[in-house]
């Protein structure tokens, strides 16, 4: 059974405002550790907590495919293959 992980908008906005996250790793691997639950997963839910985080940081489409393709990046290494 694969288990969908849920991180909600507020937990992001949170990370963003309270804890200073300003990347995408920032939120998925240190403030929720998502990544280390489940890389795939994490990979899933990378894009849409890119978007949350570009509105609450004023960010715009290149900041997000930069961040999204950076997590992508370090969660292979978190991956069983």
């Amino acid at each position: 059974m694969v288990r969908r992980m849920k991180i909600h908008k507020t937990q992001v906005i949170w990370a963003v405002e309270h804890e200073m996250a300003r990347t995408v790793e920032d939120v998925l691997a240190r403030r929720t550790r998502a990544l280390l639950l489940n890389a795939k997963e994490s990979c899933r839910i990378a894009p849409a907590v890119a978007s949350i985080m570009a509105a609450a940081l004023n960010e715009d489409d290149k900041w997000k495919e930069e961040q999204v393709k950076s997590f992508l990046r370090l969660a292979e290494q978190y991956s069983l293959k």
